[in-house]
């Protein structure tokens, strides 16, 4: 009786455990059906008023060359028809690192983007038979393989879908002294090109109807100008804020969250507009306000790939929120590109020079994918995107010049810097050994995640980033930010605070405080490091989102926090007590093998000297200073053969020794 009791109990609590799996996949089923039926709604909205505009004949149409009527992207609420524009040198691959993690670099990943599937969306489609994607006439290796996927391909090649997509994936036929055309993924899998029209039915089709794992990201070089060929300025609720289109891009990536949705920030920089509250700022048009997407601008640089500014043209944020954009930068000025001509369309080796966050936007593209082949060959899965986002902002060379100003941290021009794939992929491996160094979670309600880090080193910084795929809000909200996470770093009294813009006014740098606005935030603690820091990602409020029925529901979120210092990060105290000893003092690793390194658990115990002595008691190695000073350092002992020495630390009370192992 008691063994039956028992497995009708275990009978029960798997039956309710399956029913609640099965309820959550039901839920998450119906979110997928909803979304589509309203970009369905949406779009169909949409084409009705453009056609009653073309019947009309309304007088603001575009026409082509040859009088007819070209339909719009889109229309304003007010019946403004928006049309997109295109965003228009050197090697783009040193500018990001993608020559040190490709392959021949120095790295040693040998990383091209196998495997890996971009959906490329823009104003007509890749002229495939170039050279730089099929080879050439004496080319024998597979080509690449690109769909054209929307429409037929005879009547709609056009220049800047091929410009862009060589920036992803050219072979790099062509060289010269200032331009390397070489892709920065020149072994992805396969390109899916499409036009812009039903971007968004498109990318929604891709990820749930064929429901391909690998398609994991797609670049848009498009957008609305400030200013368009009419002169007239776009209508304020599509400057900066959060429009129907970001929203439905938001709750996309919330309901795919393998898919980055990476787009070009825009060439608005040098524009100026009658309504605009600080010249030079405020300038992102469209979706580039969505909160779970990747914006990108463009930094410039000298011929040797260093000095990198922020480029002149590139369009500058914040949202109308005050959020941090652009998030990240690549290089978008005169670079070379494939190109293919009106005039001559069946040349496969036409080229030229452009410039524009177009061609910064397909480069960090590229530059995700090569992370994305690194991380699933190393872990046999892809990384979240918000995940490749935290990564991405981590690692970027904080860009500290703009317009004469020294500016450290994020700012609206160049968000948290360039773009550098050797410290991304070099976090990836290490994540292989230390597992908390890209580290996904999920909040409940009133949770906090907490990690743990203990310094082992002397010098360098300690740093953390969090970034989430938040809920869409309402279109045109005060405040996007629906779960509002919270990232602190802390010791003992000291708390130290993300960047974030003040809310106040428009500023164009970031100073520290509570971040209430952006779903990516980053700590990096200034002071020199000493001893042992809790990470905490906390919550304010209740965690939600916006169910079926337009109403506010109780809901879990998923995060992801990349940390680095030089340390040991635990997810518990306990872990790290094992490395301490009763005196005050760390020495790591033990056994030691090329160095090991002594720090002090307690900032107000320095120390002058080390000494290591073999078992009887000779000196064999020292390291000193004059005066009570050290609070770490780190001994190299690779000369010292293996076995057990005892260690001396002198500090002002006296010399504490301890025992250790070297296995050189």
């Amino acid at each position: 009786m008691l063994l039956f009791g028992l497995l009708l109990v275990v009978s029960c609590v798997t039956s309710t455990a399956l029913n609640d799996k099965t309820k959550a996949q039901d839920d998450k089923a119906l979110q997928k059906q909803v979304l589509k039926e309203r970009i369905q709604s949406r779009m169909a909205a949409q084409n009705r008023i453009i056609d009653s505009l073309i019947q009309v004949k309304d007088p603001r149409l575009k026409k082509d060359k040859d009088g007819n009527f070209i339909r719009p992207n889109r229309v304003t609420p007010s019946g403004k028809p928006l049309y997109y524009e295109t965003y228009h040198g050197r090697s783009h691959r040193k500018a990001i690192k993608a020559d040190v993690v490709g392959t021949g670099g120095r790295a040693g990943y040998n990383l091209t983007g196998t495997g890996v599937h971009i959906g490329v969306w823009d104003g007509g489609h890749v002229f495939a038979a170039h050279d730089e994607f099929t080879g050439g006439p004496d080319y024998f290796d597979p080509s690449l393989s690109i769909e054209i996927s929307d429409a037929d391909a005879a009547a709609i090649w056009s220049s800047h879908p091929t410009a862009v997509t060589s920036i992803v994936v050219a072979k790099g036929l062509f060289h010269k002294d200032n331009y390397d055309i070489t892709g920065i993924a020149p072994g992805l899998a396969k390109i899916y090109s499409y036009d812009w029209e039903d971007d968004l039915s498109e990318i929604f089709e891709q990820l749930q109807l064929r429901a391909n794992p690998d398609f994991i990201l797609s670049n848009h070089s498009y957008g609305y100008p400030l200013v368009d060929s009419y002169n007239e300025v776009i209508p304020n609720q599509y400057i900066g804020d959060y429009s129907d289109w970001s929203a439905l891009l938001d709750e996309i990536a919330y309901l795919y969250p393998t898919y980055l949705h990476v787009l070009a920030a825009g060439n608005d920089g040098r524009e100026s507009y009658p309504d605009q509250q600080v010249l030079g700022l405020d300038q992102l048009t469209g979706s580039t306000s969505a909160k779970n997407v990747l914006t990108v601008g463009s930094f410039s640089m000298d011929d040797n790939g260093s000095n990198k500014g922020a480029t002149e043209f590139s369009s500058a944020g914040p949202t109308n929120d005050f959020r941090i954009k652009p998030e990240i930068c690549g290089l978008g000025e005169n670079l070379g590109v494939a190109a293919w001509a009106q005039d001559e369309p069946t040349a496969t080796d036409r080229y030229r020079a452009s410039s524009g966050t177009s061609f910064a936007s397909p480069a960090v593209a590229g530059g995700v994918a090569l992370l994305q082949q690194l991380h699933k060959s190393t872990f046999d899965t892809y990384m979240d995107g918000a995940a490749m986002k935290a990564l991405l902002c981590h690692t970027a060379d904080d860009i500290t010049e703009w317009a004469g100003q020294d500016i450290t941290g994020p700012d609206v021009k160049t968000g948290y810097g360039a773009v550098n794939l050797e410290k991304a992929a070099l976090l990836i491996k290490k994540d292989e050994k230390e597992t908390l160094t890209i580290h996904n979670f999920e909040l409940d309600q009133g949770e906090t995640e907490t990690l743990y880090f203990q310094t082992t080193a002397v010098g360098g910084l300690l740093s953390a980033t969090l970034s989430w795929y938040d809920p869409p809000a309402a279109f045109y909200a005060s405040n996007t930010l629906i779960n509002d996470l919270d990232l602190r770093i802390t010791q003992e009294d000291k708390s130290y605070l993300p960047w974030a813009l003040p809310t106040t006014a428009q500023q164009a740098v970031a100073v520290l405080g509570d971040n209430t606005r952006d779903n990516l935030e980053k700590v990096v603690v200034s002071d020199p490091l000493g001893g042992r820091y809790k990470i905490t990602v906390s919550h304010k409020g209740s965690l939600q989102r916006i169910n079926q029925a337009g109403e506010f529901e109780n809901t879990t979120q998923k995060g992801a926090l990349v940390v680095t210092g030089p340390g040991i990060f635990s997810k518990s105290e306990q872990e790290l007590d094992q490395f301490s000893t009763v005196n005050n003092f760390l020495v790591a690793p033990i056994p030691a093998k090329e160095n090991f390194t002594v720090s002090a658990l307690n900032n107000n115990i320095p120390f002058k000297s080390l000494k290591i002595l073999s078992l009887n008691g000779k000196e064999v190695l020292s390291k000193t200073r004059t005066h009570f000073s050290l609070s770490s350092t780190t001994v190299a002992i690779s000369e010292l053969t293996t076995g057990t020495y005892i260690l001396g630390i002198e500090t002002e009370t006296g010399t504490i020794f301890r025992q250790i192992i070297i296995a050189n």
